[in-house]
This record gives C-alpha cells, structure tokens and sequence, in this order.
C-alpha cells in the first residue's frame, strides 16, 4: 500500500521520494473516510473492524486515486499552429462529450480533477455557457474544480472589458469556478483588478508560463501569487530557481511534450532544488487527447527524468494540492476521504514499464466501490 502520508502541504525535497509504503498494509473505512492505517494484522484486531467488509487485494497495490490538475476542455478548438479554423461542436455534444471523458477518467484511476474551460474564443456568453454545462456534470462520477481559463484578455477600459469584469463576478457569485488562468500575456492595467478580485473572492490563480526571462517570472509571481503555474519540460535554471523558491507549484504536463520534444531535465532539477511539482495529463481535445495519468507518471519518469517515487508522488498528493484539495484526498491519511485505487501489477515500480496500458481493477470513490474489475470476493471480517 503507497500511502502518500507525509507533512502537511505539497512535498518538496526528501518527501518529495516518500510514498509511505506499507507492506500487506490495510485501511479502515467508516462513512466515506478513513478511520485507520496500518499493517492487516493490526487493522484486522481492531474492534472497529468487526464484521467489516473485506475486500482483498493480494497481489496488487493500493494507492490514492490520481489526480489530474490541467483537463483542458474547449467547445470549439483548433490544432496549435493550425490555419484552419476551429472544430466547432454543439453544446450538447459538449455536455455529453464531457461527461463521456470523466467517466473515462474514472476507469482509468483519475478520481479528481481540474477542468480548464473556455469556448475556444467564441466569446465571453460561450465562456458562461461552457462553465454553466460543467458545473452541471458536477462531482460524478469524479470530483470537478473549474478553472476559468483566460487566454485573450480584453483591452483595458473597453466595451469587452466591462462585460468580462461583469461576467466574472457573475461566475464567482454562480460558483460555477473554483480558479482562473491567465496567460503572462496579460497586462498590469487588466490584470490587476481580476487579480485583486480572486484573492477577495477566494478564487484561486494559476499561470500559464510558456518560458521566458527568470525576471519576468519571479515578477509575476510577485504580482499575480498565483497557485499553480504550468510549466514546459524546458526551463532554465534561473526560472528553476525563482519557482524552487515560490510558494507556488509548477505543474508539467509530459504527455503534451512530445509534440515539441523531450525535456531536458528541468522537472527534476527543479525537484532537486526544492520545488514543489504536480503533474497533469495534459489533455486537450485536439492537440493531446490522452487523460492516462498513469502514462504521464510513465513519460514523467522517461521523458522528464523523474524517479518513479516522484512521479507518483506529482500525481497524487501534490497534484491534489495544485488543485486546493491536499487536506482531503491525495494521500491515504486518517479523516480523508477514502478514493482509493487498485493496480494489478506487484510493484509500483512496473508503472513505467507498462506505459499505455491501464492497470486500475478497483476504484473507490468516499469508500464506495465506482469501479470494479476485481477478481477477488469482498468477504466479513
């Protein structure tokens, strides 16, 4: 059992490597929590445990349920570097397409996740309309943070401006998002006030940081104290060392590498410097429709030269922290809620090895049992 247990808040330096292992472990649930952790023999003893059910996994490897903190998803979207004009899709084949890919999420060990959302440019209305279709899907069957995400910002003091600043406010008070993203694109006159606005509202910031001068970064950071920051796989050691020495975690998305190339590393030196990492899938409907997270743990390990404790780690707990939900799932701790998979494979070790293939036979959702795959036989205690 990969327990994640560890100090409160992402894991950086030594816990960073620190799964929490416990050989022929076994957890205690009560009510969709955890109650108790330990060996099976000690579980087993416990009074809390008679005529519990029993389900056994021998042979496999139980671990917190993964979490994807960038889902991308567009109602209209066009290749990166396309001419052509964007795919334009219905909103109901969104809904249902949507729905479709959480459900997808679900079998394959992804139980939480943060939804990126836009119209693809069709306007700020289709913004609303998308968020609005969203937060109607809701927390089933995996759980949803929306993150409003910001790619063309109006000019300040105009007509659009107005309207997004009005919209905003409409989706904070709806609680149809939980974060926004903006690009460094942004300027101070419009950035400021939205800035400003989410840390009243308690809306969380994430950046998407395409490379740059480290001033431009740490002054961002500065500025905007976004939460996360999305980051490419090649970085220099100066932007290295401005976000191993920020509060914010930096989120690497392998899978959407490998349209532009491998990494060089910087994943793991920023790891080794002390930075705080999560990794996402990377999914977007056109340019990279993968949502394995256990493929991005795989491309993690071979393409960003993290070790496999790390990557697993960037999956679960600290992704779970990009996403502001560290202090309920992420880790198989006393009073969180029991998400829970299983792989059927003996050694996490063998994740990498079977990149591309889904190893999840069991996923448990606040302790019950969403999917199922399992040979064994639930038993009472």
């Amino acid at each position: 059992m990969l327990t994640l247990r560890g100090p409160v808040g992402a894991r950086r330096g030594a816990a960073f490597s620190d799964l929490g292992i416990i050989k022929d472990g076994s957890v205690l649930i009560r009510d969709g929590k955890i109650v108790s952790v330990g060996s099976a023999r000690r579980i087993e003893n416990l009074k809390e445990a008679r005529g519990a059910i029993e389900i056994s996994a021998e042979g496999a490897i139980v671990l917190p349920g993964f979490v994807d903190p960038g889902l991308q998803l567009n109602l209209h979207c066009a290749r990166s570097g396309s001419v052509s004009s964007p795919k334009r899709r219905k909103m109901a084949d969104f809904s249902d397409e949507s729905l479709s890919l959480m459900r997808a999420c679900l079998q394959h060990g992804t139980l939480n996740v943060q939804v990126k959302a836009s119209a693809g440019g069709a306007g700020l209305r289709s913004d609303l309309a998308v968020l609005r279709h969203l937060a109607e899907i809701g927390n089933n069957p995996v759980g949803m943070v929306r993150s409003w995400r910001i790619a063309q910002p109006p000019a300040p003091q105009s007509t659009e401006d107005s309207e997004f600043h009005e919209l905003f406010g409409l989706l904070v008070n709806r609680k149809l998002i939980h974060a926004i993203e903006i690009v460094p694109e942004c300027n101070e006159a419009f950035g400021a006030p939205v800035w400003r606005a989410a840390a009243q509202r308690q809306i969380d910031i994430n950046l998407l940081w395409a490379a740059g001068p480290s001033a431009s970064l740490q002054r961002l950071l500065a500025y905007a104290n976004p939460h996360a920051v999305w980051c490419p796989s090649i970085l220099s050691g100066q932007e290295c060392d401005v976000l191993a020495a920020s509060r914010s975690i930096a989120v690497f998305s392998p899978g959407s590498e490998l349209l532009y190339g491998s990494g060089d590393g910087t994943a793991r030196r920023l790891a080794d410097s002390g930075g705080a990492l999560a990794l996402s899938s990377g999914y977007h409907p056109c340019d990279t429709p993968s949502f394995n997270m256990q493929m991005a743990i795989a491309l993690a390990v071979f393409g960003l030269r993290l070790t496999i404790e790390q990557a697993i780690t960037a999956a679960t707990i600290n992704a779970a922290h990009a996403i502001r939900r560290g202090h309920v799932i992420g880790s198989i701790e006393c009073g969180k809620r029991a998400d829970l998979i299983v792989l059927d494979i003996p050694d996490y070790r063998e994740i990498p090895r079977r990149f591309g293939s889904n190893n999840v036979v069991m996923a448990m959702r606040d302790g019950n049992i969403v999917f199922n795959r399992l040979r064994s036989k639930a038993t009472v205690n």
